[in-house]
């Protein structure tokens, strides 16, 4: 290879223009970044702002789910609270319908225990009716019975007087013959 006198000068007018135009590049990008600078600056706190939205929005994610599972807890909680109440609630309508058919059980007692007062009131008013002519009754025969006794004494006073008379002593052989023959 020869070499040309020419070529270093072309290579150095070629590396000047490269120069050139690097230089070029570079200003353009110089431009370029301070054309981009602000907007870097408005997109690093737009991504500053967003992470901070984003933080915000995972505690309030954090903090709805905690919600979440007080409101899921506390539903259950009154799921439970349901269901206790239902099973008291059946069986309080089970004992009103076991005291009601007892209630009706008593109504029915109650009526015939009245039935039976008024029978028993019916007899009653019929003894007191039977009680009171056989107290007439026992009075009547208490005065029959008064009389036939003075009659009896008096009877039993004539028959004495009559036994310790005289004549009654005196015959008292003819009625020892009359029993003999009789």
């Amino acid at each position: 290879m020869k070499s040309d006198p020419q070529a270093p000068a072309d290579l150095l007018a070629l590396l000047r223009q490269q120069l050139l135009l690097a230089q070029v590049r570079i200003m353009e990008l110089e431009d370029e970044r301070d054309e981009l600078a602000p907007r870097l600056a408005e997109t690093s706190a737009l991504l500053a702002a967003a992470q901070s939205l984003a933080e915000a929005k995972v505690d309030e994610a954090t903090h709805l789910e905690k919600v979440r599972a007080d409101l899921q807890a506390q539903f259950d909680h009154l799921r439970h609270t349901q269901h206790v109440t239902h099973e008291a609630l059946m069986a309080a309508r089970n004992e009103i319908i076991a005291l009601t058919a007892g209630t009706e059980a008593l109504r029915r007692q109650d009526l015939l225990s009245r039935d039976a007062i008024d029978r028993l009131q019916t007899a009653a008013g019929a003894l007191q009716e039977t009680l009171a002519r056989t107290t007439q009754q026992l009075g009547e025969s208490e005065r029959v019975s008064t009389e036939r006794a003075a009659r009896l004494q008096q009877i039993d006073a004539e028959l004495r007087a009559l036994k310790s008379s005289r004549s009654w002593r005196w015959t008292a052989w003819l009625r020892t013959i009359e029993r003999l023959f009789r």
